[in-house]
């Protein structure tokens, strides 16, 4: 049986990367924006992002490994 070729791991790092990038520039921009106004543009348009990039990370951690214990089983299906 033909692997299925994928590359979850690398997506994976990538967003959570990007994520890190983020949440830098996040930091910043509100050492530039720092009254009132540019601190609440910075709660409203910013706040939601990192924890759902960390949701999707998580999300494809799990599923990286379900799709490996599956992989395996097809493989060798009188071991597990």
């Amino acid at each position: 049986m033909k692997r299925i070729s994928h590359d979850l791991p690398g997506v994976t790092q990538r967003i959570a990367k990007l994520g890190d990038e983020f949440t830098l520039a996040v930091s910043e921009t509100a050492e530039v924006w720092r009254d009132e106004k540019g601190r609440t543009f910075l709660q409203q348009h910013t706040s939601e992002v990192g924890p759902t990039i960390n949701q999707l990370v998580s999300a494809l951690t799990q599923s990286i490994e379900l799709f490996e214990g599956i992989a395996k089983k097809v493989q060798d299906p009188q071991h597990h």
